[in-house]
C-alpha cells in the first residue's frame, strides 16, 4: 500500500509518529498515533508539516509479540517555514 499527502509530525520519546482521527457516530473524536520511520539524516521539528511523497505501511513487533503499525517514508517535502517581513527599510521610516 503506496501512502502519499500531508501530515503533522509530531516528536517523541521513541521517534516521530502522525497522528489519525475517527469521528464516532455520536460525534466525538478517536486518536491513534502512527509511528514514522523517516529516512537518515532527516529530523523535523515537533509539529512541522511534512508532505510524504513516497512511503508505504508496514508493522513491527513488540516485546511482548504484538503487531504494531508503522508508516515508512521513503521521500518527504518538508514545508519552509515562514520568514517574517521586514516592512521598513530603514529606522526613520519607523512610526514611532
Amino acid at each position: 500500500m503506496n501512502i502519499t499527502g500531508r501530515t503533522k509530525v509530531y516528536r517523541g520519546r521513541y521517534g516521530y509518529s502522525c497522528s489519525i482521527s475517527n469521528k464516532n457516530q455520536d460525534g466525538d473524536y478517536d486518536n491513534m498515533f502512527i509511528q514514522l520511520q523517516l529516512p537518515k539524516g532527516i529530523e523535523p521539528v515537533d509539529r512541522t508539516i511534512i508532505e510524504i511523497t513516497r512511503g508505504f505501511l508496514s508493522f513491527y513487533r513488540t516485546k511482548d509479540g504484538k503487531q504494531v503499525p508503522k508508516i515508512v517514508v521513503l521521500e518527504i517535502k518538508q514545508d519552509e517555514p515562514k520568514q517574517e517581513e521586514n516592512y521598513f527599510t530603514s529606522e526613520s521610516d519607523l512610526p514611532f
